[in-house]
C-alpha cells in the first residue's frame, strides 16, 4: 500500500507560481492555524529487512540409523509469549536453518 502511495505521489505533481499564492497582509494567529490544518498524518517510511541463510550439507553418510518421532504434547505452548520458533527433525544428515527478523517501532 505504501509503495502504491509513493508511486502515485510521484506521478501526481503540480506547479504553483508565487503570484498565485494569496498571502494575508497581517500575521495569522495560532487559533486560525489550528482550525485550518488537516490534522492528518501519513508516514512514508520504508524498511527492508533480510536474513540470508545459505547452508550447505554435502558428503554426509548415515549407516544403521534409527529415526524417532516428533511429538508436541497439547499445551506445549501454553505459557509461551512473544515469538516462538519450533524446529523438529527425525531425519539424518539434515541441514536445518532458521531465521527470525523482527522490526519493532514504538511511537
Amino acid at each position: 500500500m505504501r509503495s502504491t502511495l509513493c508511486t502515485i505521489s510521484l506521478l501526481v505533481t503540480f506547479s504553483v507560481y508565487g503570484e498565485e499564492i494569496a498571502l494575508p497582509d497581517s500575521a495569522v494567529t495560532i487559533d486560525v492555524m489550528e482550525q485550518s490544518r488537516g490534522k492528518q498524518h501519513l508516514d512514508l517510511d520504508f524498511t527492508s529487512l533480510a536474513s540470508d541463510v545459505d547452508g550447505i550439507s554435502t558428503g554426509n553418510v548415515a549407516k544403521n540409523t534409527v529415526n524417532g518421532s516428533n511429538i508436541l504434547s497439547s499445551g506445549a505452548f501454553a505459557d509461551s509469549s512473544g515469538i516462538s520458533s519450533v524446529i523438529q527433525n527425525t531425519g539424518n544428515n539434515v541441514l536445518i536453518q532458521n531465521s527470525t527478523v523482527v522490526n519493532l517501532t514504538i511511537k
